[in-house]
């Protein structure tokens, strides 16, 4: 496939899930406002990557003392 072609996909994947994000968090939105619904998404990006590299970590513990 060509560049050009994977570059596109992403961007249109980006874009479904931005638009995906709004239709999800609009009711925190109006209820809570802009600022408290961008910590609580940004808070939840946080912890899922946290999770993940301490996951990831616990794989790879044994092949440091190699």
């Amino acid at each position: 496939m060509a560049l050009w072609a994977k570059y596109s996909a992403a961007l249109i994947a980006v874009l479904l899930l931005g638009v995906l994000g709004i239709i999800i968090f609009d009711r925190i939105w109006y209820q809570v406002g802009l600022g408290a619904a961008i910590l609580i998404v940004c808070g939840g990006l946080l912890f899922f990557a946290w999770w993940t590299d301490r996951k990831d970590s616990a794989a790879r513990s044994g092949l440091e003392d190699i």
